[in-house]
């Protein structure tokens, strides 16, 4: 698979080049409800914003009521993520197209997502953490080959961010998976979200933001309102503040500390 570079104009001693943020997601939205307050915010100061996304997300049900044929869900979730790029301020997403709901039984992408690291040549790095946000397997299978693709990065490492959501928010959508599943996804539900974090974003500068974006994705909305798919209280939390836990461990700053000092 192919990938075109993104011509960028030589840098000036007194024009040094900005920052660049690369999002890795499993599925159209994940970049919206996980970090789509931070990509805001780094668009606005200046940031070259780049969202990769593993599947088209073709096997997810439509809940607006809009009739078409299966084949074209996954076009309408990639036109979805598009606009939700474009109101966060980052370029046109790229999709691997591998199979949606079946990330978890593909072969480690890691290489793949190195190489795209190495063209790209992020600062900073977006992605699910361990816990899948809510045990979902393809967004545990993401969070692997991203962490594994940054372990084997020569020379200076991008800064690895993984969203950490509070411990129990992303209860309800576990129990989902549960049932959709027939088995108990992993990891366990004691593990899903945690009260620990490195850093925290307040975005409530662009809650608004964030949550067109998250409307942008109204295939996935009944009635294009994402407070009707999830328990009171769940969207309005996560238009304040995003958090995230940081792969090098602790003791480090964080680029992410300029978008809100």
């Amino acid at each position: 698979m192919s990938f075109q570079g993104i011509a960028t104009a030589p840098a000036r001693a007194d024009n040094p080049p900005v920052p660049t943020l690369l999002a890795v997601i499993p599925h159209p939205d994940d970049e919206s409800y996980s970090f789509g307050g931070t990509i805001a915010l780094a668009s606005r100061a200046g940031w070259r914003c780049v969202v990769v996304c593993a599947s088209s997300g073709e096997r997810g049900k439509r809940h607006d009521g809009v009739l078409v044929r299966k084949e074209g869900v996954g076009t309408a979730r990639e036109q979805e993520l598009a606009a939700s790029c474009k109101l966060l301020g980052a370029q046109p997403p790229r999709f691997l197209r591998l199979p949606d709901g079946g990330l978890s039984g593909q072969p480690s992408r890691a290489g793949m997502l190195r190489s795209l690291v190495d063209e790209i040549a992020p600062d900073v790095i977006l992605a699910l953490g361990a816990d899948g946000a809510y045990g979902h397997p393809d967004h545990i299978a993401v969070y692997h080959w991203v962490a594994e693709a940054w372990r084997a990065l020569s020379g200076p490492r991008p800064e690895l961010l993984f969203a950490a959501f509070p411990a129990g928010l992303f209860l309800p959508q576990y129990e989902k998976c549960i049932e959709m599943m027939g088995n108990p996804p992993s990891p366990a539900a004691a593990d899903i979200g945690s009260a620990s974090f490195d850093y925290e974003v307040d975005i409530r500068p662009v809650a608004r933001v964030k949550l067109s974006a998250i409307r942008a994705h109204r295939s996935q909305l009944p009635g294009g309102d994402p407070e009707a798919l999830f328990p009171a209280g769940i969207v309005s939390r996560l238009l304040e503040v995003e958090r995230f836990r940081d792969a090098r461990g602790l003791g480090h700053a964080s680029l992410l500390d300029s978008l809100t000092g």
